[in-house]
């Protein structure tokens, strides 16, 4: 991620750990991608317990990128203001 924000050149780095709080904000976005898939392909689509497990382990390793990104900005907008 960027220092500043190349738009208003906004610092991310509040303070040192300030995204520690970001962590539990991924938690809950995996967490809930995780969920999502095992209802959409076990039971609607009706997959196998062995192939939901390797389609959300894809899912997980392929999304973390995203999700780390999406939790530290979801954390920041938490305590941003203008």
């Amino acid at each position: 991620m960027y220092g500043r924000c190349p738009q208003c050149n906004y610092k991310f780095e509040r303070e040192t750990g300030f995204f520690f709080g970001a962590m539990f904000v991924s938690y809950a976005l995996a967490a809930a991608q995780m969920v999502a898939c095992l209802v959409i392909f076990w039971y609607l689509i009706g997959l196998s317990p062995l192939n939901v497990f390797i389609i959300i382990a894809i899912m997980a390793a392929t999304l973390s990128s995203l999700n780390f990104k999406l939790s530290r900005s979801i954390w920041i907008y938490f305590f941003y203001r203008d």
